[in-house]
Formats: structure tokens, C-alpha cells, sequence
């Protein structure tokens, strides 16, 4: 049985911001080649869980904000929902979110094999 998860405009705007965050930190490692199918599937459904978890804290003003704070929080790259301002969440909001992202802790970015 196959089955296909619609995702959302927001969803998609904070997966997307997710994968802009990986390319940025690991745009020394893109001589490896592409993202790993199965890595970039499993990060997709941790995006949704942790989006499922945060929702009502999301706005359309921040959910791309967010995608890039989740990933770099998970991996602790000092920066983050931690680094953020009032302006971007409310300081409550702000832990609660960045104590969630540890929570799925750190990921290395998995890729496909370079055949030449």
C-alpha cells in the first residue's frame, strides 16, 4: 500500500527553509553529491513532527524562520531558535521550541555515492 501526505503551503515554506539551512552548513560537503533519497524522506517527516508539535506557535510570519532555527538547534550549531530576538518568537516560546529541536538531536547529512 502506498501512501502520499499532502503537505501545506506552511509546511512546505518550513520544510523548504529546513533544507536551506542544510545546504548553508554543508556546502563544503556538496562534493559527496546529492542528499541521500532516504535521508531527505526521513528529515520531511521529522520536519512534520516537530511542525506538528509547534503549530500554534508558527506564524506565516516566522515558519520559514523556524525551519532554518530547527535545523540548526537539533544540531547545536550555536544558533538557532536560542539566538533568536522577541521579534521572531516570544521568549517563552522561544525555549519551549528550542528544547523541542534538541530533542530530536543531531543528524549528519547523508549522500548518495558519487559514481565518475
Amino acid at each position: 500500500m502506498t501512501y502520499i501526505i499532502k503537505t501545506t503551503r506552511k509546511e512546505e515554506k518550513f520544510i523548504n527553509a529546513y533544507f536551506e539551512a542544510v545546504a548553508f552548513t554543508e556546502r563544503d560537503q556538496r562534493k559527496y553529491g546529492m542528499l541521500c533519497d532516504v535521508w531527505e524522506r526521513e528529515q520531511i517527516i521529522e520536519c512534520l513532527a516537530f511542525i506538528a508539535y509547534c503549530r500554534c506557535y508558527l506564524s506565516d510570519d516566522n515558519i520559514e524562520q523556524a525551519g532554518h532555527d530547527f535545523w540548526l538547534s537539533r544540531n547545536r550549531h550555536g544558533a538557532g531558535f536560542c539566538d533568536r530576538d522577541s521579534t521572531s518568537y516570544k521568549e517563552h516560546i522561544r525555549d519551549s521550541l528550542q528544547r523541542k529541536a534538541e530533542q530530536f538531536g543531531e543528524i549528519d547529512v547523508y549522500y548518495d555515492e558519487v559514481t565518475e
